[in-house]
């Protein structure tokens, strides 16, 4: 491993009597390696060290922070100072940190960018910022299908600033419509004079400038591009998404999906402050606070049942237990598989009887153990068989309740249009509690001979 992996910039900062230590340290990391700890440092080492960098060096460090990060450094900087940061960046990046700084701050840094590079950063803060629109780039190349193969390799090379992320070259008609894509390796390998026509793909995989992102990364990652062309109404390409873009839009839905199935929020802690945090979290605790009383609620029928085998309580825990969390993993499994497009309404009943099937046979292993194993911690009841088979049973019961809640829950709220990530905590927790626990006590009544 190299040794400028373990170099700790936090470690130095604090030691503001050492620049020359820091100085050191910063020549031997990257961009990226600087960018990554400047992102959980304090805002006041957070600008010394840019400081300390060669302008050159700043800039190439500010572009590999988080948004979220470099827009908190452009609110403390100077209009001017924010302008020299920006200059080198590409303007689908500038827009993502720009986006998230007050208008009157914004104006003030788009007065003092280049004028075409203002321009483009305003068209696409237009656009909102999870559409196809606000995650692509406005640079790329476009040739018109009148040209040869010769012709197209001469308008790449005259580019002065060609694009950093150039994948392929779309060919365009005379009313600049999308008619065509061709890669740069298919038209280095082609015949000079080859019509570009004849070398172009016609079958166009694009988005719309409105799509959302999710749909591009489907479409990217479902044919293995690197990158997706976007059009107007018109089908005139209007930008490309690339695969660094896409790449940010895959990590940002599962985090989010992950955070909203914990009932967390959308955002990790570090880019929302404390209230913004508890208002996120308190509704989906509410929820299940509201599902344990239901859950109390629904068990109060059972008292005399408890009172006659106080035995079924030890087993409480378990068989709700066990039931859980195979909710959630079913539950899990679905809302990933919807988010990356594997689910496919052709599938839902037979993944749903698979789901099931593996509740069954998980709850019958499980609850054979748990009942052999009944007796060695003093579950002392009258008819020890019947006891083992109430806790089989109610293994096996619970479990297959659990699989199938977990898996047709996400189901339903998808086919509802409402995401099927925030299904997983309070509905699928609460639901299989419930359930659950009434069929373990039903079994108790009639297996044990008990009354309700």
């Amino acid at each position: 491993m190299s040794r400028t992996k373990n170099i700790d910039l936090t470690r130095l900062a604090r030691h503001r009597d050492e620049p020359r230590r820091l100085a050191r340290a910063l020549q031997r990391l990257d961009g990226v390696q600087i960018a990554g700890q400047l992102d959980n440092l304090p805002p006041e080492d957070q600008d010394r060290i840019l400081q300390m960098l060669p302008a050159e060096r700043r800039a190439a460090v500010f572009g590999e922070l988080r948004e979220e990060t470099a827009a908190e450094i452009v609110r403390r900087l100077a209009p001017e100072e924010v302008a020299v940061l920006l200059d080198d960046l590409e303007s689908d990046d500038v827009a993502d940190i720009l986006g998230r700084v007050e208008e009157s701050q914004l104006r003030q840094i788009l007065k003092r960018l280049d004028p075409e590079d203002a321009d483009e950063v305003e068209e696409l803060l237009a656009y909102e910022d999870d559409t196809a629109g606000g995650i692509m780039s406005l640079d790329f190349i476009r040739v018109f299908d009148n040209v040869t193969v010769a012709e197209a390799v001469r308008v790449i090379q005259e580019f002065d600033d060609p694009p950093d992320q150039a994948f392929y070259v779309y060919v365009v008609d005379d009313d600049e419509r999308l008619v065509g894509v061709v890669s740069l390796r298919r038209l280095l390998t082609s015949r000079r004079d080859d019509p570009i026509r004849e070398v172009m793909n016609s079958e166009l995989l694009l988005v719309d400038r409105e799509a959302d992102q999710e749909d591009v990364v489907e479409i990217a990652t479902r044919y293995d591009l690197v990158a997706v062309p976007v059009i107007d109404a018109q089908r005139r390409i209007v930008g490309v998404v690339t695969i660094d873009d896409i790449v940010d839009v895959i990590r940002e839905e599962a985090t989010e999906d992950i955070l909203k199935m914990a009932g967390a929020g959308a955002e990790l802690f570090e880019t929302r402050s404390f209230w913004s945090s508890f208002r996120a979290r308190m509704p989906w605790l509410g929820a299940a606070a509201v599902g344990g009383v239901l859950v109390a609620w629904a068990l109060s029928g059972f008292e005399n049942a408890l009172q006659t085998v106080p035995v079924l309580a030890l087993f409480m825990p378990v068989i709700a237990g066990m039931g859980g969390n195979v909710g959630t993993q079913s539950s899990t499994i679905v809302v990933r598989g919807l988010a990356v497009g594997y689910v496919e309404s052709s599938r839902i009943s037979r993944l749903i009887l698979r789901e099931m099937g593996l509740g069954m046979l998980l709850g019958t292993i499980y609850g054979v153990l748990i009942a052999v194993a009944a007796p060695f911690i003093g579950a002392d009841v009258g008819d020890p068989i019947a006891l083992g088979a109430v806790l089989t049973l109610g293994m096996i019961g619970s479990m297959t309740i659990a699989a199938t809640v977990g898996t047709s829950i996400p189901l339903l709220m998808h086919r509802l249009k409402i995401d099927p990530a925030v299904s997983t905590g309070p509905f699928v927790t609460t639901a299989v509690d419930i359930l659950g626990l009434m069929f373990y006590f039903w079994l108790a009544t009639v297996l044990l001979g008990v009354e309700m």
